[in-house]
């Protein structure tokens, strides 16, 4: 195996080339879009981490463009990579500004996210689910800190997110299974709409009253 071999993991793509998935990629501006307008939101008082989940909201959208675009190995890790820190660092700014929570309980908590997030993805590895088990365990978190939020404001940001994070893990899980039906796919449907679900997460953290961070 080399960090080199190329991938060929959705519909759109049909050749190794650079600009084989074009909708696919440029689909990831809408998360440069969805930083931009959230960094120009944020005054000088907002808290350090809410700045670095909206630079990583963008970092996420640069990421997927160059994977989308090289289709290597190496360049699915920066697929992932910016998300899986976004979510880590979203749980544990939550849990402190919008719960309350100390830095140690909230901490552990997102150790526990990760560890049951990986045991939830072994558990329910389909192939119909075309590797959205990834995510399954981080939709239960925002359920759970959606149902447990104690800010009205905040709270309905946190339903939304769920809701609309549940079709983006349809949008993912569709895209091969649809390939001879609509050769596009629908994977640039998780991209346009995942924009919409982070964008509405940062609308719900910057809702909170309590800034413990």
């Amino acid at each position: 195996m080399s960090w080199r071999d190329p991938l060929d993991l959705y519909c759109e793509r049909t050749d190794p080339g650079l600009w084989a998935e074009p909708v696919n990629a440029l689909t990831n501006l809408a998360f440069l879009f969805a930083a931009a307008h959230l960094l120009r939101r944020m005054g000088p008082d907002t808290p350090a981490e809410l700045r670095a989940l909206g630079g990583l909201l963008g970092l996420i959208g640069v990421g997927s463009l160059i994977f989308h675009t090289v289709a290597q190995r190496w360049a699915s890790v920066l697929d992932i990579v910016f998300i899986a820190i976004f979510v880590l660092l979203f749980v544990h700014c939550a849990l402190r500004r919008l719960h309350g929570w100390g830095r140690v309980a909230a901490s552990t908590a997102v150790i526990g996210v990760v560890v049951a997030s990986a045991l939830i993805a072994l558990v329910a590895r389909l192939p119909a689910l075309n590797g959205s088990e990834l995510y399954l365990g981080p939709w239960l978190t925002l359920i759970a800190l959606a149902a447990t939020c104690p800010q009205p404001v905040a709270a309905r940001w946190l339903r939304a997110v769920s809701a609309l994070f549940a079709l983006s893990m349809l949008f993912r899980s569709a895209d091969l299974a649809l390939c001879e039906t609509f050769p596009l796919g629908t994977h640039f449907g998780w991209h346009l709409n995942n924009a919409l679900v982070l964008w509405c997460g940062m609308r719900g953290l910057l809702a909170g009253r309590s800034a413990r961070l």
